[in-house]
């Protein structure tokens, strides 16, 4: 959870235990495909990124884009690069530092003092409707009056039809951006509408970025040592640019 202006992507949810138990845990699974503009070629890169979230714990594998795993309860976040054994190390504080570009690219508004927000009318929703797999949805998208060739905007289609609990998100948002007016703007203006978004269209300069909803399923059998660095990986220097945190869900 990322569709530009969000890139909604949509962003998603949590849910995982304590990290030291050695007992399955329960949370949910989800399996997206997502399609994002290739330089230099006339078709998009498609990847499968596959999740799993508990109540501290969420890890994100993006094929050869990588593996995410946030561990909430302990405050940290790590970006794997399997192919190097390696690891980059991310602090919330390091996210929030750098949340200005996030929170626009979800359609957030700077007034004259430069503060951003999330105007209350910032999307709508349409009468157009599309079968997106097994689901019946409906379109929301970024409202005309705050669009403008600069800036990115987002098209959702939302499904009554989704078995997730849709509050996860708001854990995730508060837990990698800071329980602050704009992360709660940016929840209220996703939340006013019923049921999940299984589809979201970021749109933004560079091009078009959908992510499609293709599998939810809740598990009683999660590993805890998926949410764990691998002992043989070694850590990296972080880069000024964090690789990992690219807003889902």
């Amino acid at each position: 959870m990322r569709s530009t202006g969000s890139t909604l992507s949509m962003i998603l949810a949590l849910l995982c235990l304590s990290a030291g138990v050695a007992t399955a845990l329960e949370g949910w699974y989800t399996e997206e495909e997502v399609r994002f503009p290739a330089m230099g070629q006339t078709a998009p890169y498609t990847i499968v990124r596959r999740s799993w979230y508990t109540d501290d714990c969420m890890r994100k594998d993006e094929e050869w884009k990588g593996i995410t795993i946030a561990r909430f309860d302990q405050d940290r976040i790590y970006y794997l690069e399997p192919g190097l054994e390696g690891y980059f190390e991310i602090t919330p504080e390091m996210l929030q530092r750098n949340a200005l570009t996030d929170l626009k690219a979800f359609g957030a508004v700077e007034d004259s003092r430069g503060k951003l927000h999330f105007p209350e009318d910032l999307f709508v929703r349409t009468e157009t409707r599309k079968r997106i797999g097994p689901w019946d949805t409906y379109q929301v998208m970024t409202n005309p009056i705050y669009r403008d060739p600069q800036r990115p905007y987002m098209v959702l289609w939302y499904s009554h039809q989704v078995d997730f609990p849709v509050q996860l998100l708001g854990n995730q948002l508060r837990q990698f951006f800071g329980d602050s007016p704009e992360v709660k703007g940016l929840f209220e203006r996703i939340r006013q509408f019923e049921g999940y978004p299984v589809r979201t269209e970021a749109h933004g300069l560079g091009g078009t970025v959908v992510t499609t909803l293709r599998k939810v399923e809740y598990h009683k059998d999660i590993d805890p040592s998926m949410f764990e660095v691998p002992e043989n990986y070694h850590q990296l220097p972080t880069p000024d640019q964090m690789p990992g945190m690219r807003p889902s869900k």
